[in-house]
């Protein structure tokens, strides 16, 4: 049996013995040239660093920690990814970063290496093109125009944000050179000197209203914005004013200010003012012009009292400031359909406001103003308007950090024989806006076609072109239902209008 294992060992190892060289030589390199294994990008050749920023901390909004199940030695485990205007990014716990054109590019556009509290490098595939320093910066602000070079600064200098030395003060200037020859005081020492700068009173310094303030209290919701005008329903829309300098303040101190002198032999030209370029008409009386276009969803025709739908109606309005106080709207209307206009609708609609103070304003309007009718012409029409107040109230604060303003109106010379009005009104986003008006008559006073409350709403397209919807119809409450109740949202009008720019 001893002997038996012995010639099987011994076996094993001559077998092994004589696949040895077969080995070898299968292992002998095929003949032709040796190609090397092509290089790694160059941001793949540095190993993970020590951990300086947060990836969980989003640096753009938006972006997103992105953790790998399978640890590495060789690459980390977890990075930010995030993309803005067309460039996405990964950067890593050390710092590093890589930006990348959101192009299915296959390459690195930008590689980002920092050293905390020292610098950032900025390089592509030609080199490093920029070094970010840490000057102890707080973190950046968005930029709201970005490139790929951008977007690889600004992650720098949100790497090194707080860390660093700041930059040293700039050296104060040296002082002038003492004057020569014998000085001469600037005051009497006999009078007293002059007041310092905070014991001047109040009143010289006057601020004049800028253009837009001026401009949105002449066109103000007072009355047009909170009850719009049906014929003129964008007139709260400011016009685009001319830009105004502020006024020279007054000088601070008695002493004329000294003017140096001109070598010998040289005059110094004196200053030209330049002259002020001429306003034209609508500029100087900020003319604000529109063209509305719109219909009427349903009528009654006042020849045979049928319900009928779609009455066209174009007009043309404009406001003019007269001066800070005095302004004006009026508006031409034209019905394009031959027997629509009916008796009591205008060929023509005005308004004059005067603000009386900073919340009451008055007007003197008429809606229904013809040039040539059965007993009214022109004449007639401009001596039958009716006057009318309107009291600013406070802002009313509403959820979702909304408020609405609101007008109190009432008839003049005697409110207790005209309607009282609430007029409010609010912009739901930047681009619409709704406005509402309920009515309180005196008994006896409201007559079947009075309503009891009106509401609009407007869509602004662009700069230019607004979408309006009006509806002034007879509409009751439930329980003031009338003898005429209007057709409810059928009662409104949609128009179109497109403001011109002179």
């Amino acid at each position: 049996m001893k002997r038996i294992r012995r010639m099987v060992q011994y076996g094993a190892v001559g077998f092994w013995a004589s696949l040895q060289p077969v080995i070898a030589q299968s292992a002998d390199p095929l003949p032709g040239p040796v190609l090397p294994p092509s290089p790694p990008l160059s941001w793949q050749l540095d190993l993970p660093g020590q951990d300086i920023v947060r990836t969980d901390d989003p640096a753009v909004p938006g972006a997103q920690e992105v953790l790998t199940d399978t640890p590495n030695v060789f690459a980390w485990s977890r990075a930010q990814s995030g993309s803005l205007s067309g460039w996405s990014y990964r950067l890593f716990p050390d710092g590093s970063a890589i930006v990348l054109a959101e192009d299915d590019r296959p390459y690195g556009e930008y590689l980002v290496r920092c050293t905390l509290a020292q610098s950032c490098s900025i390089s592509n595939d030609v080199g490093v093109l920029m070094t970010v320093p840490a000057i102890g910066a707080p973190k950046p602000a968005l930029p709201e125009q970005i490139d790929g070079l951008g977007l690889a600064r600004y992650l720098a200098q949100w790497v090194l944000a707080g860390s660093g030395t700041p930059p040293p003060p700039p050296p104060a200037p040296d002082p002038p050179p003492p004057l020569q020859g014998p000085q001469q005081p600037t005051t009497d020492p006999a009078e007293p000197p002059p007041p310092e700068v905070e014991d001047l009173p109040e009143t010289e310094e006057t601020e004049e209203p800028s253009a837009t303030a001026v401009t949105l209290a002449f066109l103000s919701g007072d009355i047009d914005c909170t009850e719009p005008d049906p014929y003129y329903p964008d007139a709260c829309t400011p016009p685009a004013s001319p830009s105004v300098a502020p006024a020279p303040q007054p000088a601070r101190d008695d002493t004329p200010p000294r003017t140096p002198r001109a070598p010998t032999g040289t005059s110094a030209p004196d200053p030209q003012p330049e002259p002020d370029k001429p306003q034209t008409l609508a500029q100087r009386f900020r003319l604000n012009c529109s063209i509305s276009t719109g219909a009427g969803l349903q009528y009654v025709d006042h020849r045979n009292q049928d319900t009928r739908y779609g009455k066209l109606r174009v007009s043309l309005g404009c406001s003019a400031r007269i001066n800070d106080r005095l302004s004006m709207n009026l508006a031409l209307v034209h019905f394009p359909i031959s027997g629509q206009q009916a008796p009591w609708d205008p060929d023509f609609t005005y308004a004059f406001n005067f603000k009386a103070t900073d919340k009451l304003n008055i007007s003197y309007s008429s809606y229904s103003a013809r040039f040539s009718a059965a007993g009214s012409d022109i004449v007639s029409s401009l001596l039958d308007g009716s006057f009318r107040g309107s009291y600013k109230l406070p802002k009313v604060p509403l959820p979702l950090q909304k408020t609405a303003d609101c007008s109190l109106g009432f008839g003049l010379p005697n409110p207790t024989n005209e309607s009282l009005s609430l007029a409010c009104g609010m912009s739901v986003t930047e681009k619409l806006r709704v406005g509402l008006t309920t009515y309180l008559y005196p008994s006896g006073k409201q007559e079947p076609w009075n309503p009891d409350y009106t509401y609009t709403a407007s869509y602004k397209v662009n700069d230019r072109m607004q979408v309006n919807y009006s509806n002034y119809s007879s509409n009751r409450w439930p329980w003031n239902r009338g003898s005429n109740p209007g057709p409810g949202l059928l009662g409104g009008s949609l128009s179109l209008s497109y403001k011109l720019i002179f």
